[in-house]
């Protein structure tokens, strides 16, 4: 796997479209979240840079698969926020339901669904979640290859491991995409393309400004070193995933205003020391809330129970229990 990534990594960089980022911006989010990391977290993920920076921009290349894909994937980039924080009125950016599909019924009360408003959120909260998930059973298989009776085992559980290590780097690296396209203003907002609409005291521009943002701005004006230099040590929220989510999101919707004030004083149209500082501030903030939910997830895992008998992992890893019989097949 990681051969053929390294192959796929030299000569195919797609990207067409308005793709939250682009394909620049979610590499580095993604390669500088992993480069990041605290050694708590595994080897085999530390050392995945470059196959999870190739996975950033995944989710925008496998846009037109199909229309039915389309239709259901499409709207997990973003999420419509209005003003207020409401989305259309109606459950709060800040208060969201624990599930999508509670929060389709909250839209659905104000003449409207999640496929319409985005559930950006939810493709943040469950990809964390299928990450510790990940992680979890990645304890298991290394703990069983220590610990196992037999040496029959005990290779069983090292086959395991290393299909596990493939999956945990797959899931993580399509899922770091979402998590980068909460850091981009306008994916959290309902002037996603031009103010719209809308009350516009500050006479902020009506033109469609979103490709030309997120794509060929950061191309031509943000390097990987500026980002990297911004990016903040590790920062223990005490709360869950969906706590977690919901104040990265705010925070990222409060700058809506301050980049359509940079885009009215001309800091896009011919690049500006305040605009490519802007770009390069929520950048870092993509990847510093990235490695932090990686290394939330790595400690949740720590927690939790694997298979239909609910086998804890930390009992695995003490020796205290062996789950061979049960999940070997």
């Amino acid at each position: 796997m990681r051969s053929i990534l390294a192959i796929l990594l030299a000569g195919l960089f797609l990207g067409t479209g308005a793709q939250a980022w682009g394909p620049d911006g979610h590499r580095m989010i993604s390669k500088l979240a992993v480069a990041a990391l605290p050694d708590e977290v595994p080897a085999f993920v530390r050392s995945a840079t470059e196959e999870i920076g190739y996975l950033g921009p995944e989710a925008d290349r496998e846009r037109g698969a199909g229309q039915s894909f389309d239709s259901e994937h499409s709207p997990g980039h973003f999420v419509d926020v209005d003003d207020d924080l409401t989305i259309h009125g109606g459950p709060r950016l800040d208060a969201l339901p624990p599930t999508r599909d509670k929060y389709d019924y909250e839209l659905n009360r104000t003449h409207t669904n999640q496929y319409r408003m985005g559930y950006l959120p939810y493709s943040i909260v469950q990809g964390e979640e299928l990450l510790a998930e990940d992680f979890a059973w990645w304890r298991v298989d290394a703990a069983g290859e220590r610990n196992g009776r037999t040496e029959a085992e005990r290779a069983w559980y090292a086959r395991e491991r290393v299909f596990r290590e493939h999956i945990v780097i797959h899931d993580l690296g399509l899922w770091s995409h979402f998590v980068g396209d909460g850091s981009q203003p306008l994916h959290v907002t309902v002037h996603y393309n031009g103010w719209g609409k809308y009350p516009n005291p500050e006479g902020f521009t009506t033109a469609k400004i979103h490709e030309a943002f997120e794509s060929p701005y950061v191309h031509d004006n943000v390097a990987e070193k500026d980002v990297a230099a911004l990016v903040p040590a590790y920062r223990d929220c005490g709360c869950d995933i969906a706590r977690r989510t919901a104040d990265y999101l705010v925070g990222d919707a409060q700058q809506v205003v301050p980049l359509y004030r940079l885009e009215k004083a001309g800091a896009f149209a011919k690049p500006t020391p305040e605009g490519k500082a802007f770009v390069a501030a929520r950048l870092a903030a993509g990847a510093a809330e990235l490695r932090d939910m990686i290394v939330d997830a790595w400690r949740a895992s720590g927690q939790m129970s694997i298979g239909y008998s609910a086998v804890k992992v930390s009992d695995v890893e003490s020796g205290k229990a062996d789950p061979y019989e049960m999940i070997a097949y």
